[in-house]
């Protein structure tokens, strides 16, 4: 069984790399953010379903990432109580 300071150390880890995949899914976003602003300039004045479709599953895809961070967040800040309180 680890002692407490490995506990530590392994939380801290943690919460290191899951705030570098919350940079990640936020560049990712970042990336949609730009895509659906492109699709929608291409798209002006066309109401073709595919279109539509695109859009729609791009703004769908966005909402998630920001679930995501939000998400990873939220664990982020209960591991550091976590890692607090031991």
């Amino acid at each position: 069984m680890a002692n407490v300071e490995e506990v530590k150390v392994n939380v801290a880890a943690t919460v290191d790399g899951a705030r570098r995949a919350s940079a990640g899914i936020q560049a990712a976003a970042d990336q949609l953010d730009e895509a659906l602003a492109r699709m929608r300039m291409t798209a002006l004045g066309s109401f073709h379903p595919a279109v539509a479709a695109a859009i729609a599953h791009f703004e769908q895809a966005r909402t998630r990432l920001d679930e995501a961070v939000q998400l990873t967040h939220a664990a982020i800040d209960s591991a550091d109580q976590y890692r607090n309180v031991i």
